[in-house]
């Protein structure tokens, strides 16, 4: 089951173009420097970012495109923050 996604997010000053193709087995590291995108791409692919141009598929089953969204709380995935910021008040 491969990864696949081609989007344009555009974030004012910064613009993310993305064209890739993940195996669905294995280790796959993302590297780069500070502010390349990381963080985005992670977020696109979890579904806490939207990506209107392109779309983004997960095996047989398109997660997004033009006329499709899936809901992070719909992706069987799991996403780790850096930093503990969900609640405030903790």
């Amino acid at each position: 089951m491969t990864v696949e996604a081609r989007f344009r997010i555009n974030k004012g000053n910064f613009t993310l173009d993305v064209d890739l193709s993940l195996p669905g087995r294995g280790v796959t590291a993302l590297l780069g420097p500070s502010g390349c995108g990381k963080t985005t791409l992670l977020r696109a692919i979890a579904g806490l970012e939207r990506c209107r141009d392109g779309f983004m598929k997960v095996g047989a089953t398109t997660w997004q495109d033009d006329g499709r969204y899936i809901p992070p709380h719909r992706r069987s995935l799991g996403y780790v923050f850096q930093e503990a910021s969900l609640f405030t008040h903790l």
